[in-house]
């Protein structure tokens, strides 16, 4: 079993322990066994809101959506025990450095 990262006054590892305790208080296992399922429900919450934009459903619906993915991402990298703060620092530092739309002809 993974340690739990201690959440920090606010960021994103806050809302990572917000959210586990939810899963973890609705009986929604974080076992390593789950992980593949997690990536799963995470995936079908994309599809979900990619659904609700293209049938011209209110934002608002599709903004859900896109919250239930992110509440399964993070429940997702406290089954891992990432710090997702540190990640999310790192990974936006990189991305700056990076040349206009990474070198791609059709990236967006």
């Amino acid at each position: 079993m993974t340690t739990m990262i201690p959440p920090s006054d606010d960021g994103l590892n806050k809302r990572m322990a917000e959210v586990r305790a939810l899963a973890d208080a609705k009986g929604f296992s974080s076992a390593p066994e789950r992980i593949w399922e997690m990536l799963a429900l995470i995936h079908t919450e994309v599809s979900e809101a990619t659904d609700a934009y293209k049938k011209g459903e209110p934002l608002e619906h599709v903004g859900e959506e896109l919250i239930d993915a992110t509440i399964r991402i993070f429940h997702l990298l406290s089954a891992l025990g990432l710090d997702a703060d540190a990640l999310f620092d790192a990974k936006m530092t990189y991305n700056w450095q990076r040349p206009v739309k990474y070198n791609t002809v059709r990236g967006g």
